[in-house]
């Protein structure tokens, strides 16, 4: 099976069962689905899809580590930091048909 991760071909077995596995998550995509258009606080992430808080920090850590979401931070008024997450995947093709075999883009 052939993973391609933003163009590039993940050739590392364990990388790619990672990959595998997040994208057949329900929460990991809801988080990445929830973010895609604009960045969004956990907080914020966690109340629109119905998942506990810190479920939401392990998702965001895991997909982050994997390259699928951005991290910007800020500091507001009071001194306080916070961040925001925003999704980098925009879409996932799965190809069943090629002659070789499977293909998974995630661009």
């Amino acid at each position: 099976m052939q993973v391609l991760l933003l163009g590039r071909d993940v050739d590392q077995k364990n990388i790619r069962d990672t990959i595998l596995r997040v994208i057949s998550n329900e929460q990991a995509m809801q988080v990445l689905e929830c973010s895609i258009n604009s960045p969004k606080s956990a907080y914020e992430i966690s109340t629109t899809c119905d998942i506990p808080l810190t479920q939401v920090y392990r998702w965001v850590r895991k997909l982050h580590k994997l390259g699928f979401v951005r991290v910007s931070g800020a500091t507001n008024k009071a001194g306080k930091k916070y961040f925001m997450y925003q999704s980098k995947i925009h879409a996932i093709n799965i190809n069943l048909n090629t002659t070789a075999s499977p293909q998974i883009e995630i661009f």
